[in-house]
This record gives structure tokens, sequence and C-alpha cells, in this order.
């Protein structure tokens, strides 16, 4: 669908007394406001001519912690009103455009300048983040591709789970990305937009682009995980708590199990516990929450991935393979996290198969290396030909070969794919 171009013609208004609408509401019920004419007050998070200096294109957010596009064709003259950080009261027509929810032909005053952009939402990139489409959030990963494309560079980052977006930085923001190289682990900043029906980070300015080293675990200790053997887990802040409370899982439990962490006699902040057991190979994911004396609870959890973890380490050849014990649905849009593992060095290769025995797909034929051997690959359901499968068990099968003595270990374990119950 193509836009037509408009005539605009964009001024500053004082704005009388109107019946405010959060912005929030817009963004959760577009199919209400498409057309409206709304008003709306917030701080502008990207300013006009930044992310495209030949359209009109501002972004701003208001304290139901939502934002939104202000959009026109030109670019109006008064760009010293809609600069990041000024507060404005503006009134214009709800618009959707390409997945995108906007406000056109608006006019605006401003109430204050000079205000500090609302905190960022840190997101999770394993889940669906068109959500946050025009809000301010926040994204940690591991630069895992960049290139220039159209106009500006995409910046893909990926978590541990081998989740990713990109960060679209456009030359227009005069961002420099020379320093950063594939690898490195950043944290950015910037406004949730959408590309062809796919979610992306729009940064908007240089501080918001952080390169830096990202503690997995900064709050205390994890000792050195071993086949066989408890993990002392330590937890210390500078606030009293109790109670303090560690959660934890493997790939092969439906929920997180609980564990109290007892406030140690010598010291008056320290917190410990110890994490059961687990076999080599094994990743186990935790989170601690933390209640203060006013009763208010705190959750303790990592900027970088999805939860605080660690990996038992694998010292031979060994063939580990671990799924949860659930049926999954990929017609829903579900995925099957599988876990397998062996030393370092050893060649792995990840096949399913039908009930049958006909091989359906084969995700992986890999080197293991780092994170101690341990891997996870999530699978979305679909054949060789990207088809999605028919309902029904599969065997996921495992085989891991050591280069040098040709040694090979296997395993196996079912997968379900099924859809609810109506």
């Amino acid at each position: 669908m193509t836009k037509f171009l408009l005539i605009l013609l964009l001024i500053p208004v004082f704005c009388y007394s109107q019946t405010i609408t959060p912005i929030a509401n817009i963004q959760d019920s577009i199919s209400v406001y498409n057309g409206q004419i709304v008003t709306i007050q917030g701080i502008i998070t990207i300013g006009a001519g930044v992310t495209n200096n030949l359209q009109m294109n501002a972004f701003i957010q208001d304290d139901s912690g939502k934002g939104i596009e202000l959009f026109a064709f030109d670019i109006p003259p008064y760009l010293t009103d809609l600069v990041r950080g000024n507060e404005l009261e503006v009134t214009g027509e709800v618009d959707e455009y390409n997945g995108v929810t906007e406000i056109k032909d608006f006019s605006w005053s401003v109430l204050s300048t000079g205000n500090p952009e609302p905190e960022p939402i840190d997101v999770n990139l394993s889940l669906n983040l068109n959500g946050y489409e025009g809000t301010l959030v926040l994204a940690v990963g591991e630069i895992t591709d960049a290139y220039w494309a159209g106009g500006g560079n995409n910046v893909i980052i990926s978590d541990l789970e081998n989740y990713s977006t990109t960060i679209r930085i456009w030359d227009s923001t005069g961002i420099t990305i020379d320093d950063y190289e594939i690898g490195d682990i950043i944290e950015a900043v910037g406004v949730g937009g959408m590309y062809n029906n796919a979610f992306q980070i729009l940064a908007g300015y240089q501080d918001q682009i952080r390169l830096g080293e990202f503690d997995i675990y900064p709050y205390g200790d994890i000792a050195d995980p071993q086949s066989g053997f408890p993990v002392e887990v330590t937890f210390s802040y500078p606030e009293t708590f109790e109670p303090v409370t560690l959660f934890w899982k493997t790939n092969e439990d439906l929920e997180f199990n609980q564990l109290p962490m007892l406030l140690q006699e010598a010291r008056d902040d320290l917190y410990t516990t110890n994490i059961p057991a687990q076999s080599a190979g094994t990743k186990v994911e935790f989170y601690i929450t933390a209640v203060d004396t006013a009763g208010v609870e705190t959750t303790f959890n990592s900027l970088l991935y999805p939860y605080f973890y660690y990996v038992v380490p694998v010292n031979k050849t060994k063939a580990v393979l671990n799924v949860p014990p659930k049926a999954f649905n990929p017609y829903m849009g579900e995925s099957f996290p599988i876990e397998f593992a062996s030393q370092i060095g050893d060649k792995a290769i990840l096949r399913i198969y039908n009930a049958e025995g006909k091989l359906v797909f084969q995700p992986q034929n890999i080197i293991i290396s780092g994170n101690s051997g341990n891997n996870t690959y999530n699978w979305n359901g679909k054949d060789k030909d990207g088809k999605l499968v028919p309902i029904g068990l599969y065997i996921c099968y495992l085989e891991v070969i050591n280069p040098e003595t040709g040694k090979k270990k296997t395993a196996k374990a079912p997968i379900v794919v099924g859809v609810p119950l109506k």
C-alpha cells in the first residue's frame, strides 16, 4: 500500500483543556481508536529528523508506559519543539500503517523542556515484542551480525537461546558503530519499530548504544559446578531482606523449583543456598526474589539472558539430551527447546524422526564449542522443506563423535507435537 502525499501545515498551538487519552489505551485497542481524534501528553523519546530527515518521524511516550509515533510527510519548521526530552500535549488522528500505530495531522503545545526520558522496558528476546511498538525498550545481547542496508545499519543481537532482534541505526542519527565487532555484548536502548511485520529496535542517539562487559551473576558467587555435586549460590545486596528465595529449573522441569536462601551469621547481607546436584551437560537457570522490611518484593534477574544460569561441564565424549516433558503446538507459534551437550570439540548431529522412523529434519550438525559443551536448539516444528509437521509423536536423536578417536555416543528423547483440546 502506498501513502499518498499530503501537504500538511503543522503548527504549534495552545491546547485548551482536553480529555487526555493514555497511549497504552490506543496501542492496546487500535481497532477502536483508528481514525479517531485524540489528545495525548508525553515526553519525546526520539525527536523529529533523527531517524528520518526527509519525513516527520518522532516518538512520544507517557506515564502509561507505552509510546507512539508522530508522523507527517514534511518535517515541520519548529524542530526545537519536537526534540528529545520535551513534554508535549498533542492532538491528532490515530492511524495504522504497515503494523505501525501513529498520530497524524497533529497539533501540539510544549508543556516543559529538558525532561529525562522515560525508563526503558527491559525486554526478553524470546518473547513476542510486537506489543512494544513505539515504546522505549532496552535489550542486551551478543552481536551476531552487522551490515548496511538502505540508509542505515542493521545490528543483529542474540541471547543465549539464540533468540535475536535487529537494532536499526539510520545514517541520519549520526550513531557510529565502527568500534563494534561480532561477538561483542551490547546494551541497546531504542524505540520499538516494525519492518516487514518484524519487530526491531530504532536507536536514535549515540548514548543509547553501549559496549561493555556484563556479569552473568553480579549479586554473589556461583561455586564451580561439578557433575554429581550440589552447587552453592550466594546472594549479597546492601539492603535487609526477609525472606530471600531462589527459583531454579533445568530444561527437563516444567516449573521452577524453590529454595530458601539463608542469612549467614557472620554477615548481615549474605545469603546462601545449594542447588541440587545435576549431571554433566545440564544447564541450570535461576533467579532470586527478595522481600524487604516494607514488604516490597524485588526480583533479581539477568539483563543479558532470560535467567541467571550455569552449566555442569562435560569432560568426555557423552551424548547429553534434555527436553521438556510436555507437548508443544507449533501451529500457535510455539517452539520446543532441545538441549544437547558433549565435550568441547566433539561433533554433534541432531536428527528428528517421525513415529515410523522416517527422517523429518536434521537441525544441527556442528562442532561443540563454548558454554561448557552445552547447546540449545529451538525447534519450530517444521520439516526439512519448511512445512509444519503433522501432530503426533517424534523422536529426537543425538549422535556425538569424538574426532580424534572416532568414538560415538547416542541418546534419544520423545517429542510430542499436539494442539490443545477445545
